[in-house]
């Protein structure tokens, strides 16, 4: 698993997709893995659910996958092979291919309804850069800022300019009903621009007979906008750093990425980041220093997770990228947490209201004011939910009956799932005390702090010392 607190995703890709390859990153630290339904068809995102569950079961540990809609996005269309471009050399942005010179098509109005001369035409995150020099009939004609390749699918950005696309396409619609039948336990929705958008997806998912957990990928200027909306909307908020990198400028992309983080604190909703977090490694077998801070950046400022995209899922290295995450988490966790991640916790934990989230809130600082260890009993996840959001100090070993539950708290902040038998509260409780002791979580002479909650018309936490009859 990642961290003793910080969870790692890992994009599966034409790098990845190989049965063995996905178990040794999942024991390397992988706690949930991700496919991008932009991308492939459901033959290609069969092998790698297959492989991740095969994973999973060879481990006897949760895996938790995510399948990543495309969302409201503009991409490019079909072409017979990808367009080679040098600095300089003008291009052609056309709602259909041919002509001349070379041409991108791109079948979608919008971008022809917002794009002006001096505009730049930002295509693959950014890789391929195109100035608007002119218009010419219904198509662009721009001049290449960098050398790049333009492939079919790639996503496609106005800087400064949001361009407006249908929610769910029939693409979407496909990819959808296959997570569903699947079991996937996350859907991201890409490009989200406000909470209407995540009401329609987890609509559409609970028509599908799915429990997914809608994630909100905020990536657009319009989802800045509606920030705090989307954010209570979601069941988890996704920083996607490569999009926002490019409607944004460079600079603000990380004042932006900790105020989503914190946003997402304060409202207790799960904060992943990505993109770019060992981009060097792509290519390399080891990260830069700068990626290193990067990440130990990301670590301090209290994220649940944090994914890997391209390194992972086209890079030469996948294995050697999620072993280096992993290393570099432990010892941000080890060294950086222990000092001044006091003001994290207070954050997270200042908006406690109710019964529920008191209680939630009490059990973790009692464990802390121990030095004890948590373990709960959780059937539906709630009471994990809840401790994890209020970000302990001490990792906290989940029992659940529910195989969907544990996936989908294998991704949250400390929390560490595993399976128990029984559906009963007190027996569930007492069979996850017995595992943690058995598997060595907790050692003679510790002490822990055991509960359940949210069980009508009682909650119950234990203090118990390992070895004690009490």
């Amino acid at each position: 698993m990642g961290g003793l607190f910080v969870k790692i995703v890992a994009s599966l890709g034409p790098s990845s997709t190989d049965e063995g390859l996905v178990l040794r990153m999942a024991e390397a630290g992988a706690d949930g893995f991700r496919t991008n339904f932009a991308h492939g068809d459901p033959e290609v995102w069969a092998r790698r659910i297959r492989a991740v569950r095969a994973a999973e079961e060879k481990l006897g540990r949760p895996l938790a996958m995510i399948g990543d809609l495309k969302g409201p996005s503009v991409r490019v269309g079909p072409m017979p092979e990808p367009l080679q471009l040098r600095r300089g050399d003008r291009v052609l942005v056309a709602p259909a291919p041919g002509g001349q010179p070379a041409t991108v098509p791109v079948p979608y109005p919008s971008l022809f309804e917002a794009a002006e001369p001096g505009d730049e035409i930002l295509i693959d995150d950014g890789r391929v850069r195109l100035l608007v020099v002119d218009r010419r009939g219904d198509a662009l004609e721009c001049v290449s800022q960098v050398d790049g390749s333009v492939e079919a699918g790639k996503n496609v950005a106005i800087r400064g300019k949001d361009l407006d696309a249908p929610l769910i396409d029939e693409r979407d619609d496909m990819a959808l009903k296959f997570a569903a039948s699947e079991g996937f336990d996350f859907v991201g929705l890409s490009y989200v621009r406000d909470a209407g958008d995540v009401e329609e997806v987890r609509g559409r998912l609970k028509r599908l007979g799915s429990d997914a957990w809608v994630i909100a990928k905020v990536e657009t200027l319009s989802a800045l906008r509606n920030l705090d909306s989307i954010v209570e909307a979601s069941d988890a908020v996704l920083v996607a750093r490569g999009d926002l990198g490019i409607r944004l400028s460079l600079e603000e992309v990380p004042y932006y990425q900790k105020l989503i983080v914190e946003k997402c604190l304060e409202a207790g909703k799960p904060v992943i980041v990505a993109t770019q977090f060992l981009a060097s490694m792509v290519e390399s077998t080891v990260p830069t220093r700068a990626e290193v801070v990067d990440v130990n950046l990301a670590v301090v400022q209290g994220v649940d997770a944090i994914m890997l995209t391209n390194e992972t899922s086209v890079g030469k290295h996948p294995l050697e990228a999620v072993a280096w995450l992993k290393r570099i988490i432990d010892f941000a966790e080890e060294r950086l947490l222990a000092n001044g991640f006091e003001r994290v916790a207070e954050r997270a934990r200042r908006g406690a209201r109710g019964v529920d989230a008191c209680f939630a809130r009490g059990v973790v600082e009692l464990a802390e004011s121990l030095g004890a260890k948590l373990v709960l009993y959780s059937a539906m996840g709630r009471m994990a939910v809840k401790v994890s959001a209020f970000r302990p100090l001490t990792p906290a070993f989940v029992g659940t009956p529910s195989r969907r539950v544990a996936r989908k708290l294998a991704l949250l902040w400390g929390l560490h799932p595993f399976a128990v038998g029984s559906g009963d509260y007190e027996a569930g409780l007492r069979e996850a005390l017995d595992r943690c002791v058995k598997e060595g979580w907790v050692r003679e002479g510790e002490t822990v702090v055991a509960g359940y909650g949210f069980r009508e018309p009682e909650q119950k936490i234990v203090i118990k010392r390992i070895g004690s009859r009490q």
